[in-house]
């Protein structure tokens, strides 16, 4: 942890500005996460066991708040976050295959990030934009009625 801590210094004087400036004990914790995710891009064990420590919270109540809730994410992600649909609406229209196209174009599987950091892949469930499917999401940007040939033009938009 200490080497985690020392390369980041900064961003730990950002985050302990923070803890020291939120006055809602109630919702400290949330909040802590929140904005150290924002700062960080994710919270890795070392920043779960600083806030932790920060806080005066047992390291599990952290641990587990940040895996209860599917918008924190452990693990660096790449600059463009991409998520393929595999929803009910979605599958019928065979987002299958989009998915497996941005596999073989950027060399990854769901849940992998690409070693430069610039590409991770997902897939899941139904993102709510279910009236032109196949649904992609970059960034939260939305692409509807994706066809495999639209993901090379998909991906430019990413240089």
């Amino acid at each position: 942890m200490c080497d985690f801590v020392s390369r980041n210094k900064d961003l730990f004087n950002e985050l302990d500005k923070f803890i020291y400036s939120v006055k809602d004990n109630e919702n400290k914790l949330m909040t802590t996460l929140h904005y150290a995710q924002k700062l960080f891009g994710y919270l890795p064990k070392d920043i779960q066991v600083y806030i932790a420590k920060n806080l005066n919270l047992p390291f599990d109540q952290v641990k587990n708040t940040v895996n209860f809730y599917s918008y924190f994410v452990t693990e660096l992600k790449g600059k463009y976050k991409i998520k393929v649909c595999l929803g009910n609406a979605c599958s019928k229209d065979d987002s299958s295959s989009i998915l497996n196209e941005f596999e073989r174009l950027i060399g990854i599987k769901p849940g992998e990030t690409t070693k430069d950091m610039k590409f991770s892949l997902e897939s899941g469930g139904c993102v709510g934009v279910c009236r032109k499917t196949p649904i992609v999401t970059i960034n939260g940007r939305v692409y509807e009625s994706v066809t495999v040939e639209d993901i090379p033009s998909i991906l430019e938009t990413c240089i």
